[in-house]
């Protein structure tokens, strides 16, 4: 019922923040956790509240997730430092800890009306809720307070032979006391979440009775099975189309183009009972993801050379950190074209299945569903047309980047006016499984 998954996403979620930089990223272990909620969230609303509170929170890790991988490409200056990390431990401190305590509320609440009581569950359930607070405020104050360095009232730096004044020693001190006090409490934080977890996970009586009730009450509804399919195949499909966007600073291109064909992977995966040949397509999900990550590694080989030089195919050495690029995105952007033909007609077998799934006999009622199938497809045909433009166009704009400055630009457009579209398309399509229900 997913109580491993929350474990595990409790694991990600201990280690302190250095500056913007976090080892274990968050974003994974909200993930990780609302996904281990989900079954549990069916068929208790209380735990469904929980679930809507850590997706919250999983947003908040995404965007700290973000600024975090610009912090790599960029050098943001001490005082925007502390602002983002103020930012973000202002976002966690608010969303954090609301959710955390409807989590350990609504697993003891479950737990007591449908399993056996235990006043050893109940107390360390109370006393990991009483932690988790104290945990958050530990961390989030522990990330800001090396950055009101950056508050001193010198002009300028004055560094000795080392590259160092004081403001620096002071920073680095601070960074290595403060990562170790949050760390300390992050363990002391996790031994009792997972503690409790763990011996939640031992009551017999109330897994089953949720695995029961799952199954008589979620499982058997085929209405709700359709509307979820269609709701995440096309929420990934059209998260997606952001990830064919390029953005270049200080020669860099930021987004990782990859990430496109990983929510491809996921919006088959909760779908596959519309994907034809769904092995095949999941075999060119991982490809495409692994010719994108090769690609990314290859074009941050060629920025980190020649991005910021001026006419850089005039360069020493242009084509051989060019071509490998070129070439293994070009292998990259055939995969997307192909999973996004597999992506159209699991479109439109979703579309059968959604549109006049009430099953009336009225005939004229069957006129319309069936119109508004054909209407729904044409859709479909044209956000392909414009998938294929967006992916083929972006491939040869990265191959004329080097000679065309706003290349990323040009593609940026494209990419936008197809998530425009697709989302128009998401919501008709989204509408029309609602009624299903």
């Amino acid at each position: 019922m997913g109580i491993n998954f929350i474990i595990a996403g409790m694991i990600f979620l201990f280690n302190p923040f250095i500056s913007l930089f976090d080892i274990l990223p968050d974003v994974i272990g909200y993930a990780l956790i609302v996904y281990g909620l989900s079954k549990i969230a069916d068929v208790e609303l209380k735990v469904m509240e929980a679930k809507r509170r850590m997706t919250q929170v999983l947003y908040v890790g995404a965007g700290r997730l973000a600024f975090m991988l610009m912090a790599l490409f960029m050098e943001f200056d001490s005082t925007l430092t502390l602002v983002f990390a103020f930012s973000f431990a202002t976002l966690e401190f608010f969303f954090m800890i609301p959710a955390f305590n409807m989590f350990f509320e609504s697993l003891e609440y479950s737990r007591m009306r449908f399993a056996e009581s235990s006043s050893s569950l109940s107390t360390k359930a109370e006393n990991a809720a009483k932690m988790t607070p104290i945990f958050i405020i530990v961390r989030a104050v522990a990330s800001v307070v090396p950055e009101l360095t950056s508050l001193k009232t010198d002009y300028g730096y004055v560094g000795d032979e080392t590259g160092l004044d004081d403001s620096g020693v002071i920073r680095i001190a601070l960074l290595a006391l403060c990562a170790l006090v949050a760390l300390v409490f992050g363990a002391v934080w996790l031994s009792m979440v997972l503690s409790y977890l763990k011996e939640l996970r031992k009551s017999s009586a109330f897994w089953a009775y949720m695995k029961e009730k799952y199954e008589n009450t979620v499982l058997t509804d085929k209405a709700l099975a359709m509307q979820r399919s269609v709701k995440r195949f096309w929420s990934f499909t059209f998260a997606s189309v952001f990830f064919l966007t390029c953005i270049s600073i200080d020669g860099y291109y930021l987004i990782p183009e990859f990430i496109s064909a990983l929510l491809m992977f996921f919006a088959f995966f909760f779908s596959k009972r519309y994907v034809a040949e769904y092995k095949k397509v999941i075999t060119a999900c991982f490809a495409a993801i692994v010719a994108g990550v090769l690609a990314y590694v290859m074009l941050f080989r060629y920025s980190s050379e020649l991005g910021y030089v001026l006419y850089a195919y005039k360069a020493e050495g242009f084509w051989g950190y060019f071509l490998p690029y070129i070439a293994i995105a070009a292998v990259f952007y055939a995969l997307l074209i192909w999973l996004a033909v597999k992506g159209k007609a699991a479109a439109k077998n979703m579309v059968e299945d959604a549109v006049g799934v009430r099953g009336t006999q009225d005939v004229r009622r069957r006129e319309i569903d069936e119109h508004r199938k054909a209407e729904l497809c044409k859709y479909i045909d044209r956000l392909f047309v414009l998938e294929c433009i967006t992916i083929g166009g972006g491939a040869v704009f990265m191959a004329l980047m080097p000679w065309f400055d706003l290349a990323w630009t040009a593609r940026t457009v494209l990419a936008v006016i197809t998530a425009i579209y697709a989302y128009n398309i998401m919501c008709d399509i989204n509408e029309e499984a609602e009624k299903a229900v």
